[in-house]
């Protein structure tokens, strides 16, 4: 009988991390293919819809990407150290988090 791996939190959040980006993108990749095969099979029925069938094929593909991007993005920053700044209009802000919080409390 085999033992899980004594890995410290941040090895376990990196492989949990890594487990849901593999699952996301393969439903996402999922998703999108449904949506192709729907859309050309609405085209080929009337191929008056195929220049709309072209649009919104690239409109949800694209907000395809923009989901996946956001959700690596968000990966990435639930498991490595950070630090963000910035200003606008006058004001600014800054934070930074990751490993070694507990350390250096400010």
């Amino acid at each position: 009988m085999s033992r899980a791996p004594q890995w410290p939190p941040r090895d376990w959040r990196a492989f949990a991390a890594l487990l849901a980006s593999i699952a996301g993108a393969a439903v996402l990749t999922g998703f999108s293919a449904w949506l192709v095969t729907l859309l050309v099979g609405f085209a080929r029925a009337d191929p008056r819809l195929r220049l709309e069938v072209i649009r919104a094929l690239a409109t949800s593909n694209y907000g395809l990407l923009a989901i996946i991007g956001a959700i690596l993005l968000s990966l990435g920053l639930a498991i490595n150290r950070r630090s963000v700044k910035g200003s606008a209009f006058g004001a600014s802000f800054e934070a930074a988090g990751g490993e070694g919080d507990d350390a250096d409390p400010r």
